[in-house]
């Protein structure tokens, strides 16, 4: 048992970035596709997530992502930039979520494969979303679910479209959400508190018993501010 509780204090190895808390999101003036294929983002400021010097956990070439956001009226856009050295993909369904840990502790099971959690919290509204890159034959695979109100009923809504392309150890993915489906109003100046976390994983094929003292992750929290158009 002993053992067990010095995993627990080890599995997750969290680094919080730190630096830029606001991530400014412009709106669009150019034409979006969403195909996969990010050329069309070229010039727009990127928020970065990549593991800082001596990081417990990570080493060089581990993962890193890179984001660039775009909105309007309908629809936030984001064109994602993925890369990692070994790549950990496998479908995780949102009835599966929760892991129980040998000691019965409760983990996110998506922390234990590539995925990306982008979560929009307050008090009386949540929004969660994970996802992986498509990497060879497998993804991208993702779920989300959308709490409101203050006793967080779930409410109904489609997922956000994805595309997602890959080439060796790159990852590229463009993601439409919906403000509709969101139950967001958009406007210049609003600002949306926002949570990042980038797990790493580079066991694939591994059991998850057996992954509890590899396990890395990169978090991120800030808020997105939606400004007027500066292209």
């Amino acid at each position: 048992m002993r053992t067990l509780v010095v995993w627990a204090s080890l599995i997750l190895f969290p680094v919080l970035l730190r630096g830029q808390t606001n991530w400014e999101i412009t709106q669009r003036q150019r034409h979006i596709q969403i195909d996969g294929f990010t050329k069309e983002w070229e010039g727009i400021p990127s928020l970065k997530l990549f593991r800082e010097i001596g990081s417990e956990g990570f080493e060089e070439g581990d993962s890193q992502l890179s984001l660039r956001g775009l909105w309007d009226k309908e629809n936030l856009y984001l064109a994602l930039l993925w890369t990692d050295d070994v790549w950990d993909i496998e479908r995780v369904r949102r009835r599966d979520a929760v892991w129980v840990t040998p000691d019965r502790r409760r983990r996110d099971r998506m922390l234990f494969f590539d995925f990306l959690k982008f979560h929009i919290r307050r008090s009386d509204y949540d929004y969660t979303f994970w996802l992986t890159p498509r990497v060879e034959s497998k993804g991208p695979y993702r779920w989300h679910r959308l709490l409101e109100g203050l006793k967080g009923m779930e409410t109904a809504t489609a997922p956000p479209v994805i595309t997602g392309r890959q080439n060796k150890n790159i990852a590229t993915m463009e993601v439409l959400f919906s403000w509709r489906e969101m139950r967001i109003k958009p406007k210049a100046g609003k600002v949306i508190p926002l949570r990042l976390i980038l797990a790493d994983s580079d066991l694939p094929e591994t059991p998850l018993e057996m992954k509890l003292e590899r396990l890395k992750s990169i978090r991120w929290r800030g808020s997105i501010v939606l400004t007027s158009s500066k292209e």
